[in-house]
């Protein structure tokens, strides 16, 4: 997990289930350990049944969030859930820890913020009221009301109030500010037509899988007469099917673990970790079989694309390997087009009956 004052939800997420396995481990000290517990002398009789609880919800979560990729529907939920516990946990631990006088009390301020972080200003109205209800459960279940005990309550009900509000300010700050660096990354390294990374990402990517000399297909695309597209139907249509293309790439780089790139005007690129013949070929059948089947725009029904692939090598300069990708591309188009020439001497010709018939016998 990679720190930054700028994180999504998601890494948040993993923060507080990290701090929540802390809290836990506290906790064990505080009613177990002898130095500790002997002195402190906590009511302990539920505090099993808190732990077994607590270590089930958080070990679920924590599969949860290895598990649920980013931008998941159910990671809302899952943060949800989480406050939840939290304050249940929270009240619970106050409870058997002196309640208005426990030690643990600034935890409060804890939940406050994550409840801030997801829904901003309502989610710090609603923590403080919930805190500030349970809290006031508790004083009135103690019956202690001391000068000094309500002196501590009513110190302490203020500051969670003072937290939520400039805890709220501070996150929608913090979001702004994070919804900014967004949108200038992506107009940095996105390319606004097609959606895909842009020409100046896929040099520094290039740069940085050479000179870390890992393994990784270079596939230099192309595609086929898409000048006379252009003549014959109008820039908007060729724009309508590189729009559409970019939205084809895309779906088939995350399927196969790669990255997919507009290079510039009609030409694309695919970064891929280094495959199998097998996976190489299943990998075109795919890409073919897409463009076979997709509608581009409603004047120019079909397209196709010639394709150049390289492996990466060892000490293998940047420019050399876009050069003979680049050499591979153009080969492709001398030898007909809607063909991928690999640098072994391969050819791949798709073959829409081929590929059906292969798709049955799986």
């Amino acid at each position: 997990m990679k720190l930054s004052l700028y994180m999504d939800d998601r890494e948040t997420e993993k923060i507080f289930s990290y701090l929540r396995w802390i809290f836990l481990a506290v906790g064990l000290l505080v009613f177990y350990y002898p130095p500790l517990a002997d002195r402190l002398n906590f009511t302990k009789e539920t505090f099993p049944l808190l732990l077994l609880v607590g270590f089930v919800y958080m070990a679920a979560a924590q599969i949860a969030l290895i598990k649920i990729a980013p931008g998941n529907q159910y990671l809302n939920l899952l943060a949800k859930a989480g406050i939840l516990f939290d304050y249940v946990a929270l009240m619970w631990l106050l409870f058997l820890t002196n309640g208005v006088m426990s030690p643990l009390f600034p935890i409060a301020y804890l939940l406050v913020m994550h409840a801030t972080i997801y829904w901003r200003t309502m989610g710090a109205i609603i923590s403080s009221a919930a805190l500030t209800v349970g809290y006031s459960a508790i004083y009135m279940a103690q019956g202690q009301h001391e000068f000094f005990t309500t002196f501590v309550f009513i110190l302490n009900i203020f500051f969670i109030w003072v937290v939520g509000v400039f805890g709220s300010m501070i996150v929608i700050r913090e979001r702004k500010h994070f919804r900014q660096k967004e949108i200038f990354h992506e107009l940095m390294f996105t390319d606004y037509l097609t959606g895909l990374y842009n020409h100046r990402h896929f040099q520094e990517q290039l740069r940085i899988l050479t000179s870390s000399r890992q393994k990784f297909m270079l596939v230099m695309g192309d595609i086929d007469h898409f000048k006379q597209v252009n003549d014959q139907y109008g820039h908007l249509t060729g724009d309508e099917i590189l729009r559409r293309i970019g939205g084809v790439f895309k779906v088939l780089a995350e399927k196969h673990g790669a990255q997919a790139f507009r290079y510039g005007g009609e030409e694309f690129a695919f970064l891929l970790p280094e495959l199998s013949s097998k996976q190489q070929i299943s990998f075109f059948d795919a890409l073919y079989s897409t463009l076979d089947t997709n509608t581009f725009s409603e004047e120019c029904v079909s397209v196709t694309m010639s394709f150049g692939i390289v492996s990466s090598k060892d000490q293998e300069l940047p420019d050399k390997l876009l050069g003979c990708a680049d050499q591979l591309l153009y080969s492709a188009k001398a030898a007909g087009k809607n063909q991928a020439k690999f640098e072994t001497g391969y050819t791949y010709y798709y073959s829409a009956a081929n590929a059906e018939s292969a798709a049955a016998t799986q």
